[in-house]
């Protein structure tokens, strides 16, 4: 199993993230959720909270208002309005 996931943040402007990360943390309508590597798949709707992702060189958060994040084992991508 990989140590990291690829995480793709999209916005109607394009791409606000794309890059590895070892965990998404990230705040869907039903509660807080982390995300790692080999994560079960599932598509949850999201509150407008910030994501944190936390990579190699520490933790980065990025603000969305809402959006669906859909997690796959190697790959989670976030559709937002910002």
């Amino acid at each position: 199993m990989s140590k990291t996931l690829r995480v793709e943040i999209i916005t109607p402007e394009g791409k606000l993230f794309a890059g590895q990360a070892r965990m998404v943390i990230a705040r869907a309508t039903t509660g807080e959720i982390g995300v790692l590597p080999g994560h079960a798949p599932l598509i949850t709707l999201l509150d407008s909270r910030p994501v944190r992702l936390l990579t190699g060189e520490g933790e980065q958060q990025l603000m969305v208002q809402g959006g669906v994040m859909q997690v796959n084992p190697e790959l989670v991508t976030i559709i937002t309005g910002s």
